[in-house]
């Protein structure tokens, strides 16, 4: 539950997005980034760190920059029995789907002055499938898998030439509540 509270902080998910898109970074370059202070920053950091969300990365000379934990961030679903995680959950989750639609707002609004190349690969689709319950779980698991495939590449080196970071959602979920057909 702690975890998730730190999660719901504006800073903290500002801290995890640019460290997601940069990989690793200090207090001090995070601040830039944010537009918090470098104390803020490390104060937040650390509290981040704390809940096994971050950790510190490889030294560079005296600079102490920190990346997203090895395994990355996730909220295990399966304590959601708790009223009170689900609520704190269900905060976090607006929060984030949130950010991620002015991120993809944002997207839209610049997508003219992009390469042509990119402007033709990326997407957005909606759409409404009829599935099962266990089609759903079967999609989300192939959907995680393509997704995994593209993870490994929080060091520049493993990146190929011209690769940018890519903001992802993927969401599948029932459409209103259970009808009479379901049983």
């Amino acid at each position: 539950m702690a975890s998730l509270r730190a999660l719901a902080h504006p800073v903290r998910v500002s801290l995890i997005e640019a460290l997601a898109v940069h990989g690793s970074l200090t207090a001090t370059q995070a601040s830039d980034l944010v537009g918090e202070s470098p104390s803020n920053c490390s104060f937040h950091l650390r509290q981040l760190a704390r809940f096994g969300l971050i950790e510190q990365a490889e030294p560079v000379g005296r600079e102490r920059p920190w990346q997203i934990a090895a395994g990355g961030i996730s909220v295990d679903t399966d304590a959601m029995v708790d009223a009170e995680f689900s609520a704190a959950a269900a905060a976090v989750n607006e929060m984030w789907i949130a950010r991620q639609a002015a991120a993809e707002t944002d997207w839209v609004r610049r997508s003219g002055h992009e390469d042509r190349s990119w402007q033709l690969a990326a997407f957005s689709e909606f759409t409404v499938r009829w599935l099962t319950v266990e089609e759903l779980a079967e999609l989300q698991r192939e959907v995680d898998q393509l997704v995994r495939r593209y993870g490994e590449r929080r060091d520049p080196a493993t990146r190929p030439p011209r690769a940018r970071p890519i903001r992802m959602n993927v969401s599948g979920f029932p459409v209103g509540p259970p009808t009479d057909q379901e049983g």
